[in-house]
């Protein structure tokens, strides 16, 4: 993103799976605010039970066909309580695989990030080369090669100086036009242009 990045924006899949996240302690939440209230049904009806049985034990009767319905019932509801607990491991589970995948979707929206800022700094870089190679009059060739041609323009045109001031002017050997580098890199450097 050119201009850099605004904090309020976040990935979509980053922000799906925070969602996912958030839904699954949600719904582990729940569930383990609906076990702990049945637990302590539970453990409210074994008080009863408890209390029931050792009245019988007492009074030595058989428990009517309705308190034997009932402790069934109660049987039935403490392998409801059994999955419920089982439900809420499995959703503990789950948020933490969400939370790892969450954690590498951060990681790899990072290097994304890094690697979206050393592309920018790139194309700064060649638009800055461009433009001054527009302004130097440039018209072709790698900024690389005007670069590494202009030292040995430089050169050249510092010989051409003392050239001409050692000889005298209008001699045979006066001074010389001295054309500039060739656009093409010299062959044989594996540069191509």
């Amino acid at each position: 993103m050119v201009g850099g990045s605004s904090s309020s924006r976040e990935d979509p899949g980053r922000s799906v799976l925070e969602g996912q996240l958030a839904a699954a302690a949600a719904r582990a939440e729940d569930a383990l605010a609906q076990l702990r209230e049945r637990e302590q049904e539970l453990r409210t009806a074994l008080a009863r039970t408890t209390a029931l049985e050792a009245e019988m034990a007492e009074l030595r009767l058989r428990p009517e066909a309705a308190e034997v319905a009932r402790w069934r019932q109660e049987a039935e509801a403490a392998a409801r309580w059994q999955q419920d607990a089982e439900e809420a491991v499995r959703l503990r589970a789950e948020a933490g695989d969400l939370r790892t995948q969450l954690g590498e979707e951060r990681h790899r929206s990072d290097m994304l990030r890094s690697e979206m800022r050393g592309l920018e700094r790139a194309l700064a870089l060649v638009g800055r080369s461009r433009s001054v190679n527009s302004r130097s009059g440039i018209l072709s060739g790698s900024a690389r090669h005007y670069l590494t041609g202009s030292s040995g323009r430089r050169r050249n045109e510092e010989e051409e100086r003392q050239r001409r001031e050692r000889v005298p002017e209008g001699s045979e050997t006066g001074p010389r036009v001295i054309a500039p580098p060739s656009p093409r890199p010299p062959e044989g450097t594996g540069e191509s242009g």
